[in-house]
């Protein structure tokens, strides 16, 4: 099969000739229909996450596709079954993966970092329980739940019991990630949603998608939602950016007793201290999400409650969707396509 593998930090991917893998006890093998291309992408090929990879691997960690077979001990969906697949492999046993929450396993896995990901025609996927079926969802376009959709969907949840009725929300970053979280906090709370980014289109898009209003990244933003909240501040903030500039407006625009949480790697800090925020503020992570999750995020997708727009390349054209991306030529999510005819 074909496989996209990333062998040197800082250099292109290598499409390569490698054995289809044989699924074993519980594992099962997919038949990747596409994987999304994600920001945290550029920064494993770029070395920033260097501590979380074991090279060479081959990328992709948001991944949906069929079943095509399983182990001997695997209680898997039937084969040709579409279905999703977690972002976040944990080690089933720990006290993190009994309660739900793999995402944070010490011991796991993730696709595309730590084990070969879904850049290829098949991914081997460890356990029956990483995997949510898609219904009638067409799984290219259900690519991006596996990451996009669940990471938002965790955010949102996580700061739900925070909206309480005429309540407001600011979304930093209205991307592909942030432009799901536009539509889940549309659907999932009542609070009114303002977008943050400093790409007119992507406003636009976020409007279109549920955003009361939009405004542009720029020097006066913060006195902008101040005013737009009436001076109080916002009851939650999602930050899809994490720079030193977004988690300052962040924290210059939640409210007291307010919850900012971060989900963008882009190294950014903010300084803690007793005046450093609104009192009483909380600030989280929030890292992809759980299986719950992806069976949430998957339903409002099945119902029709929310969208993905991609844009395909073949599985070959890896690198120039890596570019493209992050040169900012890309709308919504890029999804490649194995090679295979």
């Amino acid at each position: 099969m074909k496989a996209a593998r990333l062998y040197e930090y800082g250099q292109p991917l290598r499409i390569e000739d490698v054995p289809v893998p044989d699924p074993q006890a519980d594992e099962v093998l997919i038949r990747v229909a596409g994987a999304g291309v994600c920001r945290s992408d550029l920064y494993v090929i770029d070395g920033e996450l260097s501590e979380y990879v074991s090279l060479p691997v081959t990328m992709g960690h948001e991944i949906a596709g069929w079943v095509e077979r399983a182990g001997p001990r695997a209680r898997a969906p039937k084969p040709e079954t579409a279905v999703a697949v977690m972002v976040g492999w944990g080690c089933g046993s720990c006290e993190w993966c009994i309660t739900g929450h793999e995402q944070i396993c010490s011991n796991g896995h993730e696709a595309g970092s730590t084990k070969d990901g879904g850049f290829a025609d098949f991914v081997l996927v460890p356990h029956p329980r990483h995997l949510v079926p898609l219904g009638d969802l067409d799984p290219v376009r259900a690519a991006p739940l596996g990451d996009a959709g669940i990471s938002s969907y965790a955010a949102v949840m996580r700061i739900r019991s925070y909206l309480p009725g005429g309540s407001t929300v600011v979304i930093i970053g209205v991307g592909g990630l942030g432009q799901m979280a536009v539509q889940i906090a549309r659907e999932i709370t009542g609070a009114r949603i303002i977008a943050v980014d400093r790409r007119r289109d992507q406003l636009d898009r976020a409007a279109d998608l549920g955003a009361a209003q939009t405004i542009l990244a720029a020097d006066d933003t913060v006195a902008e939602i101040r005013s737009a909240t009436g001076g109080e501040g916002a009851h939650a903030v999602l930050d899809f950016v994490g720079t030193d500039d977004s988690l300052a407006l962040a924290t210059r625009t939640v409210r007291q007793r307010g919850i900012i949480a971060m989900l963008g790697l882009a190294g950014g800090h903010v300084p803690f201290g007793f005046y450093s925020q609104a009192p009483e503020a909380v600030l989280t992570t929030v890292f992809a999400g759980t299986r719950s999750d992806l069976d949430g995020v998957v339903a409002l997708a099945r119902e029709g409650r929310i969208e993905t727009l991609v844009t395909t390349y073949p599985l070959d054209d890896v690198n120039r969707a890596l570019d493209d991306l992050r040169a900012g030529r890309i709308d919504g999510r890029a999804v490649m396509t194995p090679l295979r005819s």
